[in-house]
């Protein structure tokens, strides 16, 4: 018998508390079995005060849309564990503030990490569900009868785990999966890997003639991001082939710059005194991740004869002087 089910819509709170409860005790089981004792209800205002730095009992509660004694509650207890401190305001010697202590900030880093994990699991949860919230309660309940959160999340975890490497010749139709699918299945390009010098034998072109390409693979060896750096000259190389899977896209990975990092330093140890690139121009978002970088706009002219550059396809030329 299952009371609270039979009820329906009149035990609607009831069985949302139940669901939430359900879902933190596993939560925190995870954070204590990795070590860690963090309690999920921390969660809001640990990762507020993580965000925004300090805030008042008051302010917190009105961002958060929870009680004044629910923030107090929850600040005593998370001071009480060593997350956060009370300190007198900076502007009004009366009030106090919580924020985040070194204990917090020293674990934040690895939380983040683990965070990613949660989310790709309620994803998860989530899209069992339908658009009636009774109907979308019973298929997330049992999508977690069904499904063990724990053994979820040491999957997705693994998955998340990115080694980044040089690239190995099994890995080509991997590579052209990912370029292509971007190229074509989110810009519209219309581009084939055999149009693409730099695409339909990477083995030759990067491995063969001592340039460079590095793949970010995952815990179930698939490619989730790639970076080459081309040698033109004594002074000059090409970055190419910069590709992100969209689930490893954002701050909270970095992957984009993980591996624009590990590009310019080999740049900066080979003595290359600029990096060239090209970039689609409907491209928007890497354009603003090089300007983000310090590359700069430059015309065609400044570019040595034997880059090759894509036909057919509107460009953006871009310039890094490295110093």
């Amino acid at each position: 018998m299952d009371l609270i089910s039979d009820l329906g819509s009149l035990a609607l709170g009831s069985r949302l508390r139940r669901l939430s409860d359900r879902m933190m005790k596993m939560v925190s089981e995870i954070y204590s079995n990795s070590g860690i004792d963090f309690e999920s209800k921390w969660f809001p205002v640990f990762y507020l005060l993580s965000k925004e730095g300090e805030k008042s009992i008051m302010e917190i509660a009105e961002i958060l849309q929870i009680s004044h004694p629910a923030v107090i509650q929850l600040a005593k207890e998370m001071e009480k564990s060593g997350w956060i401190v009370s300190v007198k305001s900076e502007e009004d010697g009366r009030k106090r503030h919580l924020k985040l202590t070194e204990k917090g900030k020293q674990n934040l880093p690895r939380l983040e990490e683990m965070w990613v994990s949660f989310k790709a699991n309620n994803d998860k949860i989530i899209s069992a569900s339908e658009l009636n919230i009774l109907t979308a309660m019973e298929r997330m309940e049992y999508f977690l009868d069904k499904n063990d959160f724990k053994a979820m999340y040491a999957e997705t975890f693994r998955e998340l785990q990115l080694d980044i490497k040089l690239f190995e010749e099994k890995y080509q139709q991997q590579m052209e999966d990912l370029v292509l699918g971007i190229q074509n299945g989110e810009f519209n390009l219309g581009l084939t890997a055999q149009r693409q010098p730099d695409l339909h034998n990477l083995k030759a072109f990067y491995n063969d003639k001592g340039n460079w390409l590095w793949i970010a693979v995952n815990g179930k060896d698939e490619v989730a991001g790639s970076i080459g750096l081309e040698r033109l000259n004594e002074n000059q190389a090409v970055l190419r082939k910069m590709f992100v899977r969209k689930e490893y896209r954002g701050k909270t990975l970095n992957l984009a710059s993980k591996l624009f990092a590990i590009l310019l330093k080999e740049a900066k140890s080979q003595g290359f005194k600029e990096i060239l690139l090209d970039t689609p121009l409907v491209t928007h978002a890497a354009h603003r991740f090089y300007e983000r970088n310090g590359f700069e706009l430059v015309s065609k002219d400044v570019i040595p004869a034997n880059y090759l550059l894509p036909s057919g396809i509107e460009l953006k030329i871009y310039r890094l002087i490295l110093t």
